[in-house]
């Protein structure tokens, strides 16, 4: 049994698009391999379609890999045992603006479980901790992108997980935004938990990641630790990647 929080080992997965009397076959990860340490902060960059979005997909559930494996919390499948140790943000999370986050933090902490005393106990909690107590009986379709992100972290953290994974949490956000969630993750990491974040802001990766693997046409081609020269190697590491791996055509 695997004793790191997340460990993903030559993750494979193929999508068929149906196309007229056949289908298209799309290669989106093509043996992906990493390892997330406890209490670490661990970055997946990438350029758009590269198979960042996959990778956490198939790490929560959403979708089947088509070969390799991966481990969660210790566990090869996500169990509900497993499912009580994970909180998600989603690229961008989604929440009806006629109810208020008190509102919708009750019906997302009822749906994972949570009694009644335990969201009475936890949402003042998680509201006080995203700076969203005064807003807590205001409706969302007021509330702004960077409000909305905080009310997913909000979400995420209601039944106290260990393992937090954010697809893209800086995507769209203004500077004071993207200030705030490199805070929180900041925090998070203080508090004892493992967080594992997707990102193509690479500056703000060089900020708050402790290790950063890229990932480029379905493969990790690198895993390294940031610095501030982070971007040009980024881009160095892919172009060296496509010339010796893509045929000329």
């Amino acid at each position: 049994m695997s004793t790191k929080p997340i460990e993903v080992s030559e993750l494979r997965k193929t999508f068929s698009t149906p196309r007229f009397l056949s289908s298209i076959k799309t290669e989106a990860l093509k043996g992906v391999n990493f390892s997330v340490g406890k209490n670490e902060i661990f970055s997946l960059i990438g350029l758009n379609g590269s198979g960042k979005t996959t990778t956490i997909k198939i790490l929560l559930g959403l979708i089947k890999q088509d070969g390799g494996t991966y481990s969660i919390s210790g566990s090869g499948r996500i169990t509900p045992e497993v499912k009580k140790t994970l909180g998600y943000l989603p690229e961008i999370p989604y929440f009806e603006g006629v109810f208020t986050p008190v509102e919708m933090l009750r019906f997302w902490g009822g749906l994972s479980g949570l009694s009644g005393s335990e969201l009475k106990k936890r949402i003042p909690l998680v509201l006080e901790y995203t700076s969203l107590t005064r807003a807590a009986s205001r409706k969302l379709k007021g509330f702004s992108r960077g409000m909305l992100q905080r009310l997913g972290i909000a979400q995420a953290l209601l039944a106290e997980p260990d393992i937090l994974i954010l697809d893209e949490p800086m995507g769209g956000l203004d500077p004071m935004g993207i200030k705030t969630i490199r805070e929180f993750m900041q925090s998070l990491k203080e508090s004892g938990k493992t967080v594992f974040f997707s990102s193509h802001i690479i500056s703000e990766v060089e900020k708050v990641a402790d290790r950063v693997a890229m990932i480029h046409d379905g493969r990790i081609i690198k895993i390294t630790r940031p610095h501030k020269h982070l971007e040009e190697e980024f881009i160095e590491s892919i172009e060296e990647f496509d010339k010796n791996v893509k045929p000329d055509t």
